[in-house]
């Protein structure tokens, strides 16, 4: 079960001063892997480590960078799992929050490079590991078609942060795509049936 971010309820600025509740929900849901929104991010690592302290799986963003060494990341980039003999790799890609041109740049501990350009160096790397590539992301699903047509290796895209459901999934240059409605209104179900080197898509139901 993977989730695409802005799972907790604090403000972007906000600091949490307990673990967050919606940690504690999807820990008994059983979830794997999140990838962060921009309610999980702050700008300040002792709000980053607040947010996301309780996770209940791995929380993942690629795209991101402390600007010091020594600062704390309470993300990875990948989660990689075999499930029934199938070898799966998700990656994680979140809206640039802060980037080294803009304003806040001084005051954050952390910087966001472009997800689009991160995936193009990682999904090469991941490919030969994966039988099923998956990115995970909070881009938004205009963001997301362009992922698709620059990174056509890979299999299937999760969306999130544009609050804007895909269902039935669609198709953009062979990669799958689909987004599941905001706010916990619903969760999708996706069957795929493995064709070959490729994935058909064999049912999507919404939960």
């Amino acid at each position: 079960m993977l989730d695409s971010g802005d799972c907790i309820r604090s403000g972007n600025i906000g600091i949490p001063l307990r673990p967050e509740p919606a940690w504690d929900w999807m820990r008994q849901a059983g979830y794997d892997a999140i990838t962060i929104g921009n309610r999980e991010f702050h700008i300040t690592a002792g709000g980053f480590l607040a947010k996301t302290r309780g996770a209940p799986c791995p929380l993942l963003c690629a795209n991101i960078r402390p600007k010091q060494p020594e600062t704390p990341l309470p993300v990875q980039p990948v989660w990689q799992t075999v499930h029934q003999g199938v070898r799966v790799a998700v990656i994680g890609l979140t809206v640039p929050m802060v980037t080294p041109r803009m304003k806040t740049a001084p005051l954050s501990a952390y910087l966001f490079d472009s997800p689009i350009e991160t995936a193009k160096l990682w999904v090469p790397r991941l490919r030969p590991e994966a039988d099923l590539l998956i990115a995970l992301t909070h881009i938004g699903v205009s963001q997301d078609r362009l992922l698709a047509e620059a990174c056509p290796e890979l299999d299937l895209i999760l969306g999130g942060h544009s609050h804007t459901p895909i269902n039935p999934p669609e198709q953009v240059n062979g990669v799958w795509m689909s987004q599941s409605p905001p706010f916990c209104k619903g969760a999708t179900l996706l069957t795929l049936t493995r064709s070959g080197a490729h994935w058909e898509l064999s049912a999507s139901d919404r939960v």
